[in-house]
């Protein structure tokens, strides 16, 4: 015999929000990847992101003697936490004729950073549906 909603409650056959956003979310990329690129959620630009410096705001806290975490307008970000990993970046300029100035790193928290799916230009990933 069939099961689904005219055999269940309405509970059992509608699955949570949480596990649907869970299931189309799953492939998406959401940290950022090491020699990858990713905006500054902040300046709107684009980075360059080096690598992964600390696994978390307080060892870099513990590391740099400074709170990343409440550095600036990092409080008034939705996904600051102390759970952030930290990633060294280098922000990439449009402008050609400033190729020479490139060379600065700074340290974001990942709540700052937005991956840019790169990847999907030549993969087939794409964002699921609910």
């Amino acid at each position: 015999m069939p099961e689904g909603a005219v055999d269940n409650d309405f509970d059992e056959a509608e699955r949570p929000y949480e596990e649907r956003l869970a299931d189309a979310l799953a492939d998406v990329q959401t940290e950022p990847l090491e020699q990858g690129v990713a905006i500054d959620v902040v300046t709107r630009q684009a980075v360059f992101v080096r690598q992964c410096k600390y696994d978390t705001l307080e060892a870099h806290y513990e590391a740099e003697g400074y709170d990343l975490a409440t550095y600036k307008m990092h409080p008034y970000l939705p996904g600051i936490g102390p759970d952030n990993a930290v990633y060294e970046c280098s922000y990439i300029d449009a402008n050609p004729q400033n190729a020479h100035k490139q060379g600065k790193t700074y340290d974001f928290p990942s709540a700052r950073l937005m991956h840019l799916p790169l990847e999907q230009s030549w993969t087939d990933a794409e964002v699921g549906e609910l």
